[in-house]
């Protein structure tokens, strides 16, 4: 087993597919019923999008990292790529469309920084045969695709099925959820659902260790080769055919849990690319989970390595 410190030789390389948006985040004491309207305490513009968060999480974990995807050929379609590239990110194939406007995402947070989220996915939902392509010309090569459920289900789909043709690992964040990922999932290695997600998928109330693992064994009957659900303040579950196990969160101040699933997400994809053990991977996951919710904003609150390795040092 390597070490969880272990000085790297090469570079990960992580290909990641998805959604890039712009994040319009507020935040109030109330959150409104309906009809009724409340006074916000802030407002936040900032770089989001699952796919892009997750490109940038993982660059700051140490991978050479690809994004594919597309913006509107707007000024935050400008600042997007803009920041994608200071992060490293090779943003050749991220496509700007004349037809649509960047995908937008307005993002309620409550008193516990708990988020509700509308998504205008706008450009995302034009993506096609150009990112299909790319994907074909980027697989080769790279040690994981990360992909999500941002674009329409039929790219995401076929760069799956290409990736697992060429034995790449796929790594899926099941969201937003829709009854259109069980076309995904027969494509798909690692399953990476929150609490919510598991639930939708296996029809499962997950509120404890004992619950995630009946829901874990939902989700493994479907072909996949790991599970691993994200249970927030809780921590997660993971499970294989022969190895399961439950890792407690790191206790953190709670600011902003906006994106922290997706930092959780590419810390454990880096960490598995690295051939670290599930059980390590997981709780960098966790690690990485806990500073981005302690934090504000989306791609901003993204932690680096050092973070990490220092937070469970």
């Amino acid at each position: 087993m390597k070490s969880i410190n272990k000085t790297l030789v090469k570079l990960p390389k992580i290909l990641v597919l998805g959604g890039i948006n712009m994040n319009l985040i507020t935040s109030s004491d109330v959150i409104p019923e309906p009809g009724q309207t409340v006074s916000g305490n802030s407002i936040h513009i900032t770089p989001g999008g699952k796919g892009a968060n997750q490109a940038v999480a993982a660059a700051r974990m140490g991978a050479e990292v690809s994004m594919i995807g597309r913006v509107g050929e707007d000024e935050y379609g400008v600042q997007l790529i803009k920041n994608l590239t200071s992060e490293g990110i090779d943003v050749r194939y991220v496509y700007k469309d004349s037809d649509a406007q960047s995908g937008i995402a307005i993002i309620l947070l409550d008193k516990q920084g708990q988020n509700y989220i509308v998504q205008v996915r706008g450009a995302n939902l034009l993506t096609g045969n150009n990112e299909i392509q790319a994907a074909q010309e980027c697989l080769s090569g790279v040690d994981a695709l990360m992909i999500q459920n941002e674009l329409p289900v039929s790219v995401t789909k076929s760069v799956a099925c290409s990736a697992k043709e060429l034995g790449v690992p796929v790594i899926f964040d099941p969201a937003p959820t829709d009854w259109h990922l069980k076309e995904i999932i027969e494509y798909v290695d690692i399953i990476m659902p929150n609490q919510n997600e598991a639930e939708f998928l296996t029809e499962v109330e997950i509120n404890d260790e004992t619950s995630a693992a009946k829901a874990a064994s939902v989700l493994l009957e479907t072909g996949v080769l790991t599970v691993v659900i994200k249970m927030g303040e809780l921590g997660a579950y993971y499970a294989t055919s022969n190895d399961s196990g439950f890792v407690p969160s790191i206790p953190a101040k709670v600011v902003d849990s906006v994106a922290a699933g997706d930092a959780f997400g590419a810390s454990f994809t880096v960490s598995i690319a690295e051939e670290l053990s599930l059980r390590e991977a997981v709780l960098k996951g966790c690690a990485a989970g806990s500073i981005a919710v302690s934090q504000k904003g989306a791609q901003v609150s993204m932690p680096r390595r050092n973070q990490v390795d220092l937070l469970i040092s």
